[in-house]
């Protein structure tokens, strides 16, 4: 059932923002001069008045709403906050309704006094904004009805083209096509539509209300969840990425580790006396004895090369003159081949076949 404009009127203070969703069939482009509620001539002289403040209502609430949150951002745990609905709720005591003012003078901060000072303004302007739109509003001849819960801006249209206006369905969705609807509205919001037969024109928008919100503002809410839960998503995607880059990073490395071990022979050198003395060689036949407390501590990877060089003053000897590899498992001339300088001041042990000594650990003993 539609409510008349005689219906029920709306305090200034009443509306979060008195934003609208505003189509009409038919009428023209804005004017330059826009005017005043006194002055205004004609229906399309109302509603574009009407638009263009709805339109700043909506601009000033934004700016608003960013500075808002701009000042509660450089609050401390524990210090107070403000919220956009609550500079506009009707139901406030008096430090309620006073609490711009109050922070302006606790503030010592000379920039975010300043950004308070700039909220009050937009307060103001937005009132100001309001009491011109509910002016408008009683005198236009449009008709309104009170959303419920799970109510459509197309279904209530559509109910007021065919009841109201006495339209067959297909004209009503004919009409429907060329407006704009929203499909956030509020339980409590006003939903108001108006038909000229004599025209064929068809207008309908949405105001607050005794909303909480208007549907531009749900909107708004939505679409800022929207990109809190596209941050958080992308936050969430750049972590198992970097993680899943690591994960792939360290399996590559033990795949690479593995590789090298495989393909690597480990060895220790050292000379026939230090040998003998720490038990290794015995000391008669310097054969192999014991090796549980010698480290296999160099290696070289058979892939990249198969030579160990042997230089005398890194075991404590003046020359080299004989090598031996140890077990004697491995056989001189088959598995590897020993190279010594004429002057003795240098041999290396040549690995012939590395499929033999890869992944095993040999004892190099040096005679000086």
């Amino acid at each position: 059932m539609t409510v008349p404009r005689s219906g029920p009127t709306r305090s200034p203070g009443a509306g979060l923002v008195a934003v609208a969703i505003a189509a009409v069939i038919g009428y023209g482009a804005l004017g330059c001069a826009r005017p005043g509620p006194g002055t205004a001539k004609n229906t399309d002289e109302l509603l574009n008045q009407l638009t263009e403040d709805r339109t700043q209502i909506d601009t000033t609430s934004d700016t608003m709403m960013k500075r808002i949150e701009m000042f509660n951002t450089s609050r401390k745990p524990g210090e107070r906050t403000l919220q956009f609905s609550e500079i506009f709720a009707q139901d406030l005591n008096p430090e309620q309704r006073d609490i711009l003012d109050t922070l302006v003078e606790q503030e010592k901060d000379v920039s975010y006094k300043s950004l308070l000072q700039k909220i009050i303004t937009d307060r103001d302007t937005i009132r100001g904004l309001q009491e011109k739109v509910m002016h408008l509003e009683q005198t236009l001849p449009d008709k309104f009805v009170v959303a419920k819960r799970g109510d459509r801006h197309q279904r209530l249209a559509m109910e007021y083209l065919t009841s109201e206006a006495h339209l067959d369905e297909a004209k009503a969705k004919s009409l429907l096509k060329q407006v704009d609807q929203t499909d956030e509205l509020v339980a409590g919001n006003q939903v108001w539509f108006f038909y000229d037969p004599q025209k064929d024109n068809f207008r309908t928008y949405v105001t607050q209300g005794d909303a909480g919100q208007t549907p531009v503002m749900v909107r708004r809410a939505n679409q800022k969840k929207l990109l809190k839960e596209r941050d958080t998503y992308k936050s969430e995607r750049d972590v198992a990425e970097a993680e899943a880059v690591s994960l792939e990073q360290a399996r590559s490395s033990l795949e690479s580790e593995l590789a090298t071990k495989q393909n690597s022979v480990y060895f220790h050198a050292a000379s026939n006396e230090t040998l003998k003395q720490q038990g290794v060689l015995s000391g008669v036949l310097k054969k192999l004895q014991d090796v549980k407390n010698v480290n296999f501590d160099e290696s070289i990877d058979l892939r990249q090369g198969t030579s160990i060089n042997l230089l005398p003053q890194n075991y404590g000897l003046e020359s080299i003159r004989a090598v031996r590899v140890l077990p004697s498992i491995y056989q001189e001339g088959r598995d590897f081949t020993i190279e010594t300088a004429e002057d003795f001041r240098s041999a290396r042990v040549v690995i012939l076949d590395p499929d033999v000594f890869k992944g095993k650990e040999v004892l190099i003993a040096i005679g000086g």
